[in-house]
């Protein structure tokens, strides 16, 4: 028969062993406590600051986010099913979620802010933000008013990264204080038009069609600053203008409202 053998563990270090054991024990059941203790349950949501124009109110987050108050230790709280919840939404670009203890979760959204309309060749609109993203929504109604775009190749980024350039460069109100784009089309045979409108000295809007070239090339080599002046020359003396013709912006023709 085998011999087994025993090492017995010298007095002083089994003491310490058991003293070590009972304050490991004591540690972990403070813990789950503290972890379980109504001091640390969930009973705030507090969602950052929304911008006026975003259509999402702060109850409509909380809603959205569905997190459940006064269910859970918020150290227990897992944060990522509320995190994809929200982010499910059209309008939700992005998410920031955090735990302020005792009892508190923070929301920070990240809003869309589109900057036109763009309508497919099939009719489907979509939002088109200052970066180039694009995103669907029939369920909202955006406070908003924004230009339509229309004959675009969506899928050509180049494309659309012209067309963003074209909006800021061109139409930014900034640039000609109560300037705005209703329109930007683009017809193989027609070339690249805009539909403005713009304040004449005397109070009243005039929304003439700007036919901008043929292509978007020509379009973003014209002188924004020669459109400017044109416009100037038309609003201080209150000329109701129906069309101008950009051209290659050295001979700028604009024809007249009728009765002007």
């Amino acid at each position: 028969m085998a011999k087994v053998s025993y090492k017995v563990l010298p007095k002083k270090n089994a003491l310490h062993f058991l003293a070590a054991a009972a304050v490991l024990i004591t540690i972990v059941v403070g813990v789950d406590q503290a972890v379980h203790s109504s001091l640390f349950k969930l009973k705030n949501i507090m969602v950052e600051t929304i911008s006026d124009a975003y259509p999402l109110t702060v109850e409509q987050v909380k809603l959205i986010a569905k997190i459940p108050v006064d269910k859970q230790s918020l150290f227990e709280l897992n944060m990522k099913p509320i995190e994809a919840r929200l982010l499910k939404h059209p309008w939700v670009k992005g998410v920031v979620i955090g735990k302020e203890f005792p009892n508190t979760i923070s929301l920070k959204i990240v809003e869309r802010s589109p900057i036109a309309l763009v309508t497919e060749s099939h009719g489907k609109v979509l939002y088109l933000e200052s970066d180039g993203t694009m995103f669907e929504d029939h369920s909202i109604v955006y406070s908003k008013d924004l230009p339509i775009l229309q004959g675009f190749v969506i899928q050509n980024l180049e494309t659309m990264k012209q067309v963003r350039e074209l909006l800021f460069d061109w139409f930014q109100e900034s640039h000609f204080p109560g300037l705005k784009v209703s329109s930007l089309s683009y017809d193989e045979k027609l070339g690249l038009r805009a539909v403005v409108s713009y304040p004449l000295k005397n109070g009243q809007l005039m929304r003439p069609v700007i036919e901008l070239g043929l292509s978007l090339d020509e379009a973003i080599t014209i002188s924004q600053a020669s459109f400017k002046k044109v416009l100037e020359y038309l609003a201080s003396r209150s000329l109701p203008a129906s069309k101008i013709w950009l051209g290659d912006g050295k001979k700028i023709v604009v024809k007249m409202a009728r009765g002007s």
